[in-house]
């Protein structure tokens, strides 16, 4: 018997699915982060390695150890070559293992449509750690907007929105901006006496995209309370990335009355930013049928692995 593994691999954390045949669910894993570009690729094949090693170890113990399908959605892997990396490495573990098995690479994008809709056509909009937009006809058409990184991009992410996050309170402390909760947010979570205290954290050596992007939830609190500045943070990204939405879905007409599946911790986490896009993106396209995220991408790749299975 065959079963399938689907593995979401973020920028921040990685999560795998294993299903049976049957679709049924017998494990689901969470690890760090698998996305070679955010911490090299050495770094994310031993993570992935360790995930495998805890997806897998169970099910190879009896007598007639069961085969596998894997499907990995990987952030960050794009190129052909860079999928050809990851695939080996994944062949190369199994080799080793002495496990039967086939991998297979796709994208981030196309694991969440499959893990709402049920297939791989339609338009995603992801909003996490860092963003993108992501579009595929039934003819198999793709197309994107954004996902270009933190530093040419991500529009609307949770770094994005950590960012200016960070820039508002310090502003605020200047006096360019009105007091906002979010200092007292910051100073209270960070145990500091005065915001000034942020430079040193901010710009030591080890700081990361995730740990700029943390600081996203100071914004999503404070503008759920109705902070003016917090508010301004939060629907200017959503707005910002609402653009990208818009642009790619006027590449294809397709599009324009398309499935739109809204995921990632932002869209969950902030109704004024769910709200904003929906209202901006809608305005503009009346037909669209948008959808909040209804499993995770990672449960996405694992039906896209058992498609693959003979």
């Amino acid at each position: 018997m065959k079963l399938n593994l689907g593995i979401d691999g973020g920028g921040t954390k990685t999560e795998a699915v294993l299903l049976d045949a049957g679709g049924r669910e017998l494990s689901r894993i969470t690890g760090g982060s698998t996305n070679p570009h955010a911490v090299g690729f050495d770094t994310a094949i031993a993570e992935l390695r360790a995930i495998l090693d805890r997806s897998l170890s169970l099910t190879t113990e009896s007598h007639s150890p069961p085969s596998f399908s894997i499907c990995l959605g990987m952030a960050g892997v794009s190129t052909d070559e860079e999928r050809r990396l990851i695939t080996g490495a994944v062949s190369a573990y199994l080799s080793e293992k002495r496990i039967d098995g086939e991998a297979f690479v796709t994208n981030d994008a196309e694991i969440a449509l499959t893990a709402t809709l049920g297939r791989e056509h339609g338009v995603l909009v992801i909003a996490g750690t860092g963003s993108i937009v992501f579009g595929c006809t039934p003819e198999g058409e793709r197309y994107r907007a954004g996902g270009w990184g933190h530093l040419l991009g991500d529009e609307g992410s949770g770094y994005r929105i950590g960012l200016d996050t960070l820039q508002a309170v310090m502003r605020s402390y200047d006096g360019v901006y009105p007091p906002t909760a979010m200092t007292r947010l910051i100073t209270d979570a960070l145990g500091y006496h005065t915001i000034t205290e942020l430079k040193g954290y901010i710009y030591q050596p080890g700081i990361k995209k995730q740990d700029i992007a943390n600081f996203a939830r100071f914004a999503i609190e404070a503008s759920a309370s109705g902070d003016e500045v917090a508010c301004q943070v939060v629907e200017r990204n959503a707005l910002e990335l609402a653009g990208h939405a818009i642009t790619l879905i006027n590449k294809h007409v397709w599009f324009h009355r398309a499935d739109v599946v809204l995921s990632g911790s932002i869209f969950k986490h902030s109704a004024l930013f769910n709200d904003s896009f929906r209202q901006q993106v809608t305005a503009a396209f009346p037909l669209l049928r948008m959808h909040d995220a209804l499993h995770t991408p990672a449960y996405g790749a694992a039906l896209l692995a058992a498609r693959r299975t003979p």
